[in-house]
């Protein structure tokens, strides 16, 4: 078994893991189990985030099969377990998101859709979030509800442009007799990183065209740990705690940052959203929820797209941070509210009910 289990965080009982091959060769690992609650409610394919791995939603899977889902999940390549793209192991990379893409569809085909019963619900987080919306056209056909956390669809305007710091807001205030310096509102602030997108955007694309793609971005390492008061993901130090025992039992499942290429697919995938047309071409019906305090993610960028689209639901759950499902359960409890009142959805409990007869 290539699942690795701490006493921290133990192997769910029933698991299964293997290895699939995508069409252009690359081998993703996967996990499924079956349900243990007592009504079968279907099956949902979990999709992670940047850097994560299958050992991190080991709570969630529990949580998800409680509720009567059968659960399978997956690597993205280039992270965790599945095969890596790049000589150094801990650069997160990827030239297109159309890779990304690939996995999904073939998890969803050889797995999700080969060996478990309908109906079929996807949990999506942040960049696994962005990859799913980017191909809705197809997924529509092998999804019914999607649940969406905290999806990568724009960086956040104070993570790379901070307001004014307390002592300059203040001078301000004096010299200019209260008329400047003033706490900007958040309605106020930009819905992303200006500095980003018109400047990191645009070179990361030049210099992946000129073969230095693999280039960690400017400030970026193969480091896999960071320290809890530094981390932007988690406000949960006993969570925060045990995703960081697990990578020093196995620091082969981590990913330092991004690179250069992974930035400029990143960009491709996510600018075509800013469109008025963007939100109305979504079809498939899909939940989405936003963290208050996200420092990873645009939260106002993610409700401005929502707002556009006719299928999604939106839900922002004030105080948490980027990461809903590992957050403190004062916050996970409200993400499972919602993602109870989405999933399995009226719909198919009428179906259940007239094929019952």
């Amino acid at each position: 078994m290539s699942l690795i289990e701490i006493p921290e965080n133990p192997i769910p009982d029933g698991a299964r893991d293997g290895f699939v091959v995508t069409p252009d060769k690359t081998k993703i690992r996967y996990a499924h189990w079956p349900a243990t609650g007592p009504k079968r409610q279907g099956t949902v394919t979990l999709l992670q985030g940047r850097a994560e791995f299958i050992e991190k939603y080991f709570e969630v899977i529990s949580d998800l099969r409680k509720r009567g889902f059968d659960v399978v999940t997956f690597d993205w390549r280039g992270q965790g377990g599945s095969q890596r793209v790049t000589r150094n192991p801990a650069r997160g990379h990827v030239s297109n998101f159309s890779k990304f893409r690939l996995d999904l569809r073939t998890v969803l085909k050889e797995v999700s859709l080969a060996y478990y019963p309908g109906p079929h619900f996807a949990l999506a987080h942040s960049t696994g979030a962005l990859v799913l919306l980017s191909d809705t056209d197809r997924l529509r056909t092998m999804l019914d509800r999607v649940v969406l956390t905290a999806p990568l669809l724009g960086l956040p305007s104070g993570a790379w442009a901070p307001d004014l710091t307390a002592a300059r807001r203040w001078l301000l205030r004096k010299l200019s007799f209260g008329l400047l310096g003033r706490p900007r509102l958040k309605a106020e602030l930009p819905k992303t990183s200006a500095l980003i997108e018109k400047v990191g955007f645009p070179m990361a694309r030049v210099l992946s065209i000129l073969g230095l793609g693999r280039l960690f971005v400017p400030g970026g390492n193969s480091e896999i740990l960071v320290d809890f008061e530094t981390n932007r993901q988690t406000s949960d130090k006993t969570r925060f705690d045990r995703f960081n025992a697990v990578l020093k039992a196995a620091p082969e499942l981590g990913v330092g940052a991004p690179t250069l290429g992974w930035l400029s697919a990143a960009a491709r995938t996510m600018l075509p959203f800013r469109r008025r047309d963007a939100g109305p071409k979504i079809k498939l019906p899909c939940l989405v929820l936003a963290a208050g305090e996200d420092k990873v993610v645009s939260t106002p960028q993610i409700e401005d797209f929502v707002s556009r689209t006719k299928a999604a639901a939106y839900v922002e759950i004030p105080g948490a941070a980027h990461e809903l499902m590992m957050e403190k359960d004062v916050f996970r409890d409200q993400f499972w509210a919602a993602f109870d009142a989405f999933v399995p959805g009226y719909e198919v409990e009428i179906e259940q009910e007239r094929a019952r007869g």
